[in-house]
């Protein structure tokens, strides 16, 4: 009987199961972290009330995140993706119940520390299980998908929040961090039948069970066999122009820098929206206006990734966001921007993010790495992420309370040039190629 390789297999039903439920971890992301930009409306009134705590605060999810990238990360090429994978969003759902029952500044900082533990193991996990089960020709569409589940869930706690505030008032900031646990317990039980990978398989001597998995997911109407993928197992080249320090030093300086802005932005949206007199309802309702954009850039990153590729959209993206953030901030130098001037900048910025490094910064590290270290790789990828959220989400308020936020968007947009010039000199390409 005639053998088909892997990558190179249809789409089928099973696929796209498995990557639902690896993207409802980035969901699940989206949702935490989006928690902290409406909460804040109210925190601030109680023991957030210091720029400087409201920094650390706002910073310590992603310190979480920092440590759980890293070393469950590690741990996933250690002891198989579905090991980490079934139970990593348990720790998000205990410690985000708990912070909704902080009493005080340090517990409500150190709970949001565990919960991010929790949401940065997930990142290197899902994103590995979602390329190591994805067909060659598709793999990025489906990647794609996967990050801009964050985009799904941040909306769905947008949409949440609004009954949740008319309901509880001034205590809504607890109800929002505990009715962000009932997500990661549902997916918990969902992901419980999902198969090991069939490269982590393959890597690691089952070969026979790895068969068994590919043939289990195939098209129900392919009548061929499908052939496990093949796996590098020789040294690994650590320098070079292709070399791991190489790939590894893009891939966490680019992500590093998409995040400063990104998330120093995201995270204060809604309190920059938030005007004197205005309701939570109508702010929300300015914060999802900036969600179009974003899916706007999405279809458009949709469309290209498989036929452009990836390190000419990640590179556009970084240039053009950062030139609009230096024409917003140029302007006002000269005058106080307007509230449609603020929700311009942010618009496009996000325009230009979603149609290129929003999604192609995850989706490098699960493409360029070979099999046997893409969880650390990748865990060390997000790690310096979180790096880059923590000093975006760090910084933001300082600059805009201290000086002004023509120096908030200047100083995001050192960043998006950053991104842009390590992108033209050391990003591979990887469209249509296999993964090792």
């Amino acid at each position: 009987m005639e053998k088909i390789d892997f990558e190179n297999v249809v789409l089928s039903r099973k696929i796209w199961i498995i990557t639902v439920l690896s993207s409802m971890g980035v969901f699940m992301d989206g949702y935490s972290l989006s928690i902290f930009s409406s909460a804040y409306i109210y925190l601030k009134y109680s023991f957030l009330s210091v720029a400087i705590i409201t920094s650390i605060a706002a910073s310590s999810i992603y310190i979480g995140m920092f440590f759980g990238s890293i070393i469950l990360g590690r741990m996933s090429d250690l002891l198989g993706r579905k090991r980490i994978y079934v139970y990593d969003l348990l720790i998000t759902a205990i410690f985000l119940i708990l912070t909704g029952l902080s009493r005080n500044f340090v517990e409500f900082v150190a709970f949001q520390i565990l919960a991010g533990f929790g949401i940065g193991a997930d990142y290197p996990i899902s994103s590995s299980i979602q390329a190591e089960f994805s067909p060659k020709k598709t793999r990025g569409k489906l990647l794609v998908f996967n990050i801009f589940s964050w985009t799904f869930g941040s909306i769905a706690f947008y949409a949440i929040s609004i009954p949740i505030v008319l309901v509880f008032g001034d205590i809504s900031w607890r109800m929002m961090y505990i009715t962000g646990a009932i997500i990661p317990l549902a997916v918990i039980i969902s992901r419980r039948n999902i198969p090991e990978t069939p490269y982590w398989l393959m890597l690691n001597g089952s070969e026979s069970e790895a068969e068994i998995v590919v043939n289990e997911i195939k098209p129900l109407h392919t009548t061929e066999k499908i052939s496990p993928p093949a796996v590098q197992k020789g040294e690994l080249e650590m320098r070079g122009k292709n070399g791991v320090y190489r790939l590894i030093l893009f891939t966490s300086v680019a992500w590093f820098c998409y995040d400063v802005a990104s998330y120093g932005v995201w995270n204060y949206t809604p309190s920059l929206f938030f005007q004197e007199g205005s309701s939570y309802v109508s702010t929300i309702i300015s914060t999802l206006l900036e969600d179009i954009p974003v899916i706007a850039g999405t279809i458009v990153c949709l469309l290209s990734i498989d036929r452009i590729g990836r390190k000419k959209l990640e590179a556009s993206g970084f240039l053009l966001a950062g030139i609009s953030l230096i024409a917003f901030g140029i302007v006002s130098f000269r005058s106080i921007l307007a509230f449609s001037m603020i929700f311009s900048a942010f618009a496009l910025m996000h325009f230009f993010h979603n149609a290129g490094p929003t999604n192609i910064t995850y989706l490098y590290p699960a493409e360029i790495f070979p099999t046997r270290i893409r969880g650390t790789a990748m865990g060390i990828s997000t790690a310096a992420s979180r790096v880059g959220a923590i000093l975006g989400v760090f910084a933001f308020p300082l600059l805009i309370n201290g000086l002004s936020i023509t120096y908030g968007l200047l100083f995001f947009a050192i960043f998006e040039i950053t991104g842009f010039c390590f992108t033209i000199f050391l990003a591979p390409e990887t469209r249509g190629k296999s993964l090792t």
